[in-house]
């Protein structure tokens, strides 16, 4: 049966496990455009550094013209598979049955994902038949990292990003005051595609930013790509001049609060928020 008699038919009703699956395959490719919208400044982000040799832009140049082209070539491979196809065919069906996508608004964009990841996991530590599951190894895949990204450029649309060497490397800069800061996070992810690495460094020849690296390097959740982002935008975004465990604005090396950490704040609503707090070095653990 071909896509267009299959659309013809009605609408088989989907349990709550297939719309799951589906909003996730949805939030995958949508983590896959939203990756190509960075194609263009990826191409031409070796031309905008000053001290690269030709060779180092030429090479530059030419990782990123081929990593958006693989990039293209998986959206398009994805887009026609049978799996997103029978989305789309539900879907015409659906909203054929009823156009009234007015509870679509309450459906979350994203977060699917995470779900199913989590999922997984619940069900590996049953079948396991262990009191706590076991860490399981599904890494950072590309559309994972565009997700993260797209919502931080959206948290943050002042700090600026770009992407390198196929996606794993991510170049983050802004100012503070008269301070510029330029940030690398490097991914390495294992040759199976399974559990992954962050790293991360403040570049330049201040005599801050290897105090920063190390700060960075000790955070907690380590590979937890998003806490990582919002602790480097926690540079910009903390003003803060004195240290929240010491009070004080120097250390014994006479350096300011360089670290980052967060905290859980209740809010009146029994809800949390996350608020980020400055540290010196010496005051952290």
């Amino acid at each position: 049966m071909d896509t267009a008699e299959a659309a013809g038919q009605p609408a088989v009703v989907w349990d709550e496990a297939q719309c799951n699956a589906a909003l996730a395959h949805v939030e995958r490719l949508q983590g896959q455009l939203d990756n190509l919208r960075l194609a263009i400044p990826r191409i031409i982000e070796p031309f905008s550094s000053e001290q690269a040799t030709s060779t180092d832009v030429f090479k530059g140049f030419k990782q990123a013209l081929i990593g958006s082209q693989n990039d293209l070539k998986s959206f398009r491979v994805q887009w026609h598979t049978p799996e997103y196809q029978s989305i789309l065919v539900h879907a015409r069906k659906s909203y054929s049955a009823n156009p009234d996508l007015s509870a679509s608004a309450q459906v979350p964009r994203y977060g699917w994902i995470q779900s199913e990841i989590a999922e997984k996991k619940a069900l590996a530590g049953n079948l396991s038949g262990l009191e706590e599951p076991q860490e399981i190894a599904t890494g950072l895949g590309k559309e994972d990292i565009a997700l993260i990204l797209d919502e931080f450029c959206n948290t943050y649309p002042d700090i600026r990003v770009g992407m390198k060497d196929d996606n794993h490397e991510i170049m983050i800069k802004f100012e503070v005051d008269d301070l510029r800061l330029k940030f690398r996070v490097t991914i390495d992810t294992q040759a199976n595609g399974g559990r992954h690495n962050l790293n991360a460094e403040c570049l330049g020849t201040n005599k801050l930013f290897p105090v920063m690296t190390r700060c960075i390097s000790t955070r907690p959740y380590a590979n937890d790509l998003k806490y990582l982002l919002d602790m480097i935008a926690a540079y910009k975004t903390v003003k803060s001049t004195t240290c929240a465990k010491c009070s004080r604005l120097n250390d014994g090396s006479a350096l300011i609060p360089v670290a980052r950490r967060s905290k859980q704040n209740k809010e009146s609503g029994g809800n949390t928020e996350t608020v980020w707090e400055a540290f010196h070095e010496s005051c952290l653990g």
